[in-house]
């Protein structure tokens, strides 16, 4: 390899070792830098379960920045999810319900939420109506990748010792 080659090569690979350490965050006048913004009550709702998580500050002080979150936007996805969440934790699993539920009425296409939604109804002893829930949620949204609720209602019928003998279970797909 010539000199020329040599030198021409080595300036190939140096320009794209420069465009790879070139940050890839957009400025902030261009219209993708909004995207990137991280809003108030989402930067509220991640403080709260930062504090949650790290177990670092009062649990009530997340529950109080969340309640902010939601009085100030109530479907505010984030926070209705997570308020969820920490009521599931502390055994409040009718106040989580209502959260999941609200959630699905906002979003009915969020297979989290209704995850949630249908292991509290079974935590609270409604297996019935989580069952018939997850067929209709299965039903309404047949393009979508529901495995997890798929594998929670098979869960539900593999072995179900409530279920009457003879019985069919609920669910079947």
């Amino acid at each position: 390899m010539n000199r020329t080659a040599w030198i021409a090569a080595s300036a190939i690979v140096l320009g794209a070792l420069v465009l790879l350490l070139l940050p890839t965050t957009p400025d902030s006048g261009s219209p993708e830098s909004a995207e990137v913004a991280v809003s108030p009550l989402d930067a509220k709702v991640r403080e709260a379960v930062r504090l949650i998580q790290e177990g670092t500050g009062n649990p009530m002080e997340a529950i109080a920045l969340l309640r902010e979150v939601v009085e100030a936007d109530p479907q505010h996805r984030d926070g209705l999810f997570h308020l969820g969440e920490f009521s599931r934790m502390s055994g409040q699993l009718d106040r989580a319900l209502d959260r999941y539920a609200s959630i699905l009425q906002y979003y009915p296409n969020d297979h989290e939420a209704a995850v949630r939604y249908a292991e509290t109804l079974a935590d609270l002893g409604r297996r019935d109506e989580a069952r018939q829930f997850v067929a209709k949620y299965l039903t309404d949204h047949p393009n979508a990748d529901l495995s997890s609720l798929t594998q929670l209602r098979d869960s539900w019928t593999e072995g179900d010792a409530e279920a009457p003998a003879g019985s069919e279970p609920v669910l079947t797909h």
